[in-house]
């Protein structure tokens, strides 16, 4: 019950953890991963997605939005607000829009696990699982750039805790304070957590999208799985939460980004390719045909 990897030629010295067969050296060595197990999403009972009820005429309109952290939750949460409430976003500060419970919106949407996909519109996002990974890299633990410096300085010692590494393989930024993570130990500790079936611990940043919004419903029982790139994402939002779609203005306007294409999976080392690989693996298997 276990995936075979590929093994990949490494020209670089590597931290070596657990079970994996390395042999470090600077001289091309080859490098086996180790063979990641099963994840039995069944231990995870906290409901993902967001059940919204919408007044429509005179009915009361039930359905289903589901986002991830680092898949367009802040333009897709901007979006959903317009067309519920017919303006933008007025608030600043805390609760952020992202938390559909607050008071903010009123009262009008609850997180549910019981769901009836068969009778319910639903809509989720999604989003390419390798960029996702390292945007989650830039913005919440890399060492420069458009980081957040308060999530960092929380995120990189339970990352590394929940990875079993010691602090001593993190890095100190180049500004703010607390640790940061250089994109080969933070794909050593997300590879490692996986490798120990601990990736349903981890922050949503970093928690494969299979265990979000479908870890109770696969892809094809819901309405609409789409990304924030789609040019009809926006209308497929309003058809599902309203009933009816304009058909003009389909695309989203992304509000929040932190770099898409600013480090491509092309430019990592080939053990640091080979994680990113291997951790998200699962995930193209799942989504590969809606990210088309």
């Amino acid at each position: 019950n276990r995936e075979l990897y590929t093994p990949f030629v490494l020209d670089l010295p590597l931290v070596s953890y657990f079970n994996s067969t390395v042999n470090e050296s600077f001289a091309p060595a080859e490098v086996i991963l180790p063979l990641l197990p099963r994840f039995n999403s069944s231990a995870l009972t906290e409901p993902t997605a967001w059940t919204l009820n919408v007044l429509n005429g005179t009915e009361e309109r039930k359905s289903i939005v589901c986002y991830c952290a680092k898949c367009g939750s802040t333009s897709i949460s901007n979006e959903l607000y317009e067309i519920i409430f017919g303006k933008t976003w007025p608030y600043t500060g805390k609760p952020w829009i992202q938390d559909l419970n607050s008071k903010r919106w009123k009262g009008l949407s609850k997180k549910d696990w019981k769901i009836d996909f068969g009778k319910t519109p639903s809509f989720a996002v999604i989003r390419d699982p390798k960029e996702r990974i390292m945007s989650a890299f830039r913005s919440k633990v890399g060492c420069q750039g458009s980081v957040d410096i308060s999530d960092r300085s929380r995120m990189v010692p339970k990352l590394l805790r929940l990875a079993g590494l010691p602090t001593k393989f993190a890095s100190n930024p180049l500004d703010g304070f607390g640790l940061c993570l250089n994109e080969t130990v933070y794909l050593q500790a997300l590879f490692m957590i996986h490798e120990q079936a601990l990736q349903g611990k981890l922050n949503g940043h970093f928690l494969p999208q299979h265990l979000h919004c479908f870890r109770h419903a696969p892809p094809s029982k819901w309405t609409v799985v789409t990304t924030v790139e789609s040019p009809n994402a926006r209308c497929d939002l309003e058809s599902v939460v309203s009933g009816k779609s304009a058909g003009v203005n389909c695309s989203l306007v992304k509000t929040h980004s932190s770099g898409k294409k600013a480090r491509t999976p092309e430019a990592l080392s080939t053990i640091d390719e080979a994680r990113l690989n291997a951790i998200t693996r699962k995930e193209y298997k799942i989504f590969g045909s809606y990210l088309d």
